[in-house]
């Protein structure tokens, strides 16, 4: 009966349809990516991504039929269950992942989703200030608990998915720029640490921005304890702190010719596949840096590479052209809803898809480090196709009960 109710209220079909179309793409890169030409046929793996496929829709359907007053109730008690799943991973588990047999459960990629709930949930309290640091303190405690227990499996990628949800959702609940340039200025800080003059170039735009602003001593105070701490502790972070292989990541990104046969290995095949796909591309399963396995990780995080060497430019232009439709469909119900708590969800949704999006496609290409990201509804895996078609399903619930408040 719900589901018949969510049908009449002018379902969201370009929505629906470009996350189909991503989905079967998707199977078709991993069937490619996979493919041997001597025996002239694929492995196993991307059977196990249309079963997961199969998964994913039914909790697309399950998310649908569930009234979004639900999920601001049970908000932080998925929030919590997240959080101790994140902790028995860290205790138990492999690495990342839950070893159920054939399959592997990874928490991390269903936390993103809880997180967002239980932050909206948050953001949407009636009489919340924002510029309170109580307000703030407890926005960023949502965010930075599940971001830290994945930073230590160590999934630094995943980690910075929590934390780029943040700023967008703060910002669609109302706070005000000037603070959120308070907030990026520790960014900024870690940014500018390794380079004195950027430094003190910056110091020089937080203290004008603050003698004009007047924000109060306290908050001054908080501001100037915290951009300092960041620039001096971001130095010993690096050299003590961070894994081998991310620095490695870090300094080939700058400088891709550093270690050709090592960590830039990846992101030069990786040019190499896109260039040599042209306009056109040279023909679905004929990609010879493919098919010769050149690029390592084809069917997970560099699957962007085999599309764009098979398809060419065209095929890639299609791809991003599905995700600024999702995206854009997203940002359009966040506006178009009249709960705020479903507006903050959609937004914190759009803002996870983007990053997802431009972190994956930008390190095929050498724009960004390495983060080992996938790509979402066409990389492999089967935690991260179920909850990104937990996301679609938000989406389309949200949008059905548009007119609703709760």
């Amino acid at each position: 009966m719900i589901l018949s109710r969510i049908l009449k209220q002018e379902f969201d079909l370009p929505l629906l349809l470009s996350v189909i179309l991503a989905t079967l793409f998707g199977i078709g890169a991993i069937y490619s990516a996979t493919y041997n030409w001597e025996y002239g046929a694929a492995g196993s793996i991307y059977e196990r991504q249309i079963i997961w496929s199969v998964i994913a829709a039914c909790t697309l359907l399950l998310t649908l039929v569930v009234p979004p007053r639900y999920y601001y109730a049970f908000a932080y008690i998925l929030y919590g269950a997240s959080i101790c799943l994140l902790v028995l991973v860290l205790l138990f588990g492999e690495s990342r992942w839950f070893d159920l047999g054939p399959f592997h459960m990874q928490p991390s990629e269903l936390a993103k989703i809880a997180t967002i709930l239980a932050l909206a949930r948050y953001l949407s309290t009636r009489n919340l200030d924002l510029d309170r640091p109580r307000s703030l303190f407890t926005s960023f405690l949502l965010v930075l608990l599940p971001a830290v227990l994945v930073f230590r499996q160590p999934d630094l990628g995943t980690a910075l998915v929590f934390i780029s949800v943040l700023l967008p959702m703060l910002y669609w609940a109302g706070m005000r720029p000037v603070v959120l340039f308070f907030l990026i200025s520790p960014l900024l800080s870690v940014i500018c640490a390794f380079h004195y003059a950027a430094l003190v170039v910056l110091v020089l735009m937080i203290a004008a921005v603050i003698f004009l602003v007047r924000p109060g001593r306290l908050m001054t105070a908080a501001i100037v304890v915290v951009n300092l701490a960041v620039a001096v502790g971001a130095p010993y972070l690096w050299e003590n702190k961070m894994h081998d292989y991310q620095r490695r990541r870090i300094l080939t990104f700058l400088n891709p010719d550093m270690d050709k046969l090592g960590a830039g290995y990846q992101v030069m095949q990786s040019k190499v596949a896109i260039g040599s796909g042209g306009l056109n591309g040279k023909g679905y399963l004929q990609g010879t840096q493919t098919k010769l396995s050149f690029l390592p990780e084809q069917h997970t995080d560099f699957v962007f590479s085999v599309i764009g060497e098979e398809f060419g430019f065209l095929g890639a232009m299609l791809v991003l052209a599905l995700f600024i439709l999702i995206i854009w469909r997203a940002i359009h119900i966040a506006g178009l809803v009249k709960s705020r708590f479903s507006s903050l969800v959609a937004i914190g949704l759009a803002a996870m898809l983007t990053f997802h999006v431009f972190v994956n496609i930008g390190m095929t290409v050498g724009v960004v480090p390495v983060t080992g990201l996938p790509l979402p509804y066409f990389s492999y895996g089967g935690s991260q196709l179920v909850v990104n078609l937990i996301l679609a399903g938000l989406l389309l619930n949200f949008y059905a009960y548009r007119h609703e408040y709760y």
